[in-house]
């Protein structure tokens, strides 16, 4: 399994990138940074 950490997931590519890293069955997301919405959980932000 590759881990991975997204830089910038509150924008638009960053947020593409993020719902496309959480779909592939290789990939664990262990961290996703943004400076706008923080404290914000992704699963609120893009449903």
């Amino acid at each position: 399994m590759v881990r991975v950490g997204i830089i910038g997931a509150s924008g638009y590519t960053g947020a593409e990138l993020l719902r496309l890293c959480a779909q592939h069955p290789e990939i664990e997301v262990v961290c996703a940074t943004g400076d706008s919405q923080a404290g914000t959980l992704a699963s609120m932000l893009y449903p």
